[in-house]
């Protein structure tokens, strides 16, 4: 694996876990984690809609 950031071309440090290891860059703040944002809801309610639920629950 190369020691150099794909972003910015800075230094990654190697940072390990329990028995997962990552790297990150401490110039740029790229970290190779894996992430999954399957979770997350399709549909997201405003603000005004949220006040106006609010209003009605009181």
């Amino acid at each position: 694996m190369s020691h150099e950031c794909p972003r910015c071309g800075g230094d990654l440090s190697e940072l390990s876990l329990g028995g997962a290891t990552a790297v990150a860059c401490d110039d740029c703040g790229y970290a190779d984690v894996e992430a999954d944002h399957s979770g997350e809801p399709e549909f997201a309610e405003s603000w005004a809609d949220a006040l106006a639920r609010f209003q009605e629950d009181r």
